[in-house]
């Protein structure tokens, strides 16, 4: 702590802490070991990303008794020392019980299996990466906080969704829960976001309109980073595994303590669902186990509860849906539960400027994007991006999206393995495939002696979305037709795609859309 004063420490630690509020508000250590003991909710929420977060705090509020159950770990905010690992300093609390690792441009190296922050599941021609840990999602991802457009939107989703009442309501109630904003200029001028003034001179040259993107990183944290005043992990690209200094204003730091400071909601991570039963006469039974921090399983215990929502993610709420509907569990689930799946058309591109300086270490927050409707095919949406495998190397990177309604995919569940896998095939990613090296393409063609970068990246999802379609499994508030009691309030709601954006908002907005109604009793 040499660098840091204690005073600093202090108040990036009280910015960022979810750690040790839940003893605090049932309390006392004696009152919470009591509560722990418990099985019996009225609510049951599994999962604690941005629908898991959303559905807790509002239950919260109306007095609904309710547990949390999150399968991954919750994970401190300690600015003085580094929590998580990174692609430049690998770890066992990385992954998701894998052996060795797998992401990008990340040479496979052995680690550990074990109760890591994300997981990576290897399906047939793609890698659906997903969070795991107490905030789900907003642990990982690149905190953009983008709604769709309204044309998207509309073609996408059913009609009596207002796009006007998520202009309105939904999405600024969001926005002002996460705190989110854009870049600011001094940020922005800094050298580790040389990158990102780069790639928007690019994309000006190739004649596109770029505009700022609303993020959920901490800009006060990131400029303690730049003034030497915290430890570095977003200004050098460390936070695709977290943020240990508080850089990433993740759920733990809006939704979640909100929700336990109710008095009505308790949270249980390292407790992991591994099936879902009707209980006679109502209601739900849950065979969850409990896990230490090393993955080693501790307990197995029965959990009922008279609502369940599933907020496990798309990966994991259809897991677990389609193997109770398969295995007689649940056997009156739609059959449409476990269809709709769609990987948002993400695609990676990449570039060299090779005479220009780009930065050295590439900061992680995403300052700009770019929106194209009819150029390459799909509507595209390109992000300014960083990947910290390319520290020292003259590449800017590019994530993009695409409007797609057609290419969909579907969990089925495999009688012999009894494991859900999901149906997908390359032919499904190509369209955004050849979206993405269109525009990479124009914007190289545009700007003189730059380079197309070739590297081998896996087809990848960071945005699954899809296999519970609101609509089609579900009403508008996410009640699964013909199943009284239980609710998907997760990505899975959304139809395949998140209609030219990053899913978060969208996520957190049809959650907040309806737990309203739920709660009210107007739908």
């Amino acid at each position: 702590m040499s660098r840091f004063s204690r005073r600093d420490v202090l108040a990036l630690a009280v910015r960022a802490g979810l750690a040790g509020i839940g003893t605090a508000v049932l309390g006392g250590r004696a009152q919470a070991d009591a509560a722990s003991s418990r099985t019996r909710f009225t609510a049951i929420v599994v999962g604690s990303g941005f629908g898991g977060s959303v559905a807790a705090l509002r239950l919260g509020q109306a007095g609904v008794d309710t547990l949390v159950l999150e399968r991954g770990r919750e994970w401190p905010t300690a600015p003085d020392k580094q929590v998580f690992g990174s692609v430049n300093g690998v770890t066992d609390t990385m992954f998701w019980n894998r052996p060795t690792t797998r992401y990008p441009l990340l040479l496979p190296t052995p680690v550990r299996p074990g109760p890591g922050v994300l997981e990576v599941s290897q399906e047939r021609d793609i890698d659906i990466l997903c969070g795991a840990g107490v905030g789900g999602g907003s642990l990982v991802y690149s905190g953009v906080t983008i709604a769709p457009q309204r044309r998207y939107f509309e073609r996408l989703y059913p009609a009596a969704l207002a796009y006007r009442e998520f202009e309105e309501t939904w999405f600024p109630k969001v926005r002002n829960m996460l705190g989110s904003s854009p870049m600011p200029a001094d940020v922005y001028r800094s050298t580790p976001f040389t990158h990102s003034r780069l790639w928007d001179e690019q994309e000006r040259r190739a004649r596109a309109r770029t505009f700022a993107l609303d993020s959920t990183f901490d800009w006060e944290v990131i400029r303690a980073e730049l003034a030497g005043r915290a430890p570095l992990c977003a200004t050098i690209g460390n936070s695709d595994f977290g943020c240990g200094n508080g850089a990433k204003k993740s759920l733990t730091r809006s939704y979640l303590p909100a929700a336990l400071a109710s008095g009505h909601v308790q949270l249980r991570p390292l407790h992991e669902v591994r099936s879902i039963h009707r209980r006679r006469g109502g209601g739900f039974l849950l065979e969850v186990r409990t896990l230490d921090a090393g993955g080693t399983i501790v307990d197995t215990a029965e959990y009922s509860c008279d609502m369940l929502f599933m907020a496990a993610g798309t990966l994991n709420t259809n897991r677990l849906l389609v193997a109770a509907r398969e295995r007689g569990e649940l056997p009156d689930l739609p059959a449409s539960v476990g269809q709709g799946f769609g990987d948002n058309g993400d695609q990676v591109s990449i570039r060299s400027a090779p005479l220009h300086f780009h930065g050295g270490a590439q900061g992680a927050p995403m300052a700009s994007a770019a929106l194209f409707d009819r150029a390459f095919g799909l509507p595209l949406l390109a992000e300014s991006y960083m990947l910290a495998a390319y520290h020292g190397v003259p590449a800017v990177v590019t994530i993009s999206m695409t409007v797609d309604t057609d290419h969909r995919g579907a969990f089925r569940y495999d009688p012999a393995t009894r494991t859900v896998a999901l149906d997908w095939n390359a032919s499904k990613s190509a369209a955004a495939a050849r979206a993405a090296a269109d525009h990479n393409q124009r914007v190289i063609s545009s700007n003189p002696l730059m380079l197309p970068v070739g590297v081998q990246i896996p087809t990848l999802t960071a945005h699954p979305v899809g296999g519970c379609v609101i609509g089609t499994t579900t009403d508008l508030e996410g009640r699964v037709h013909g199943m009284k009691g239980l609710y998907v309030i997760d990505g899975s709601l959304l139809p395949g795609n998140a209609a030219g954006a990053n899913p978060s908002l969208s996520i957190a907005a049809l959650a907040e859309r309806a737990m309203a109604n739920i709660i009210s009793g107007n739908a």
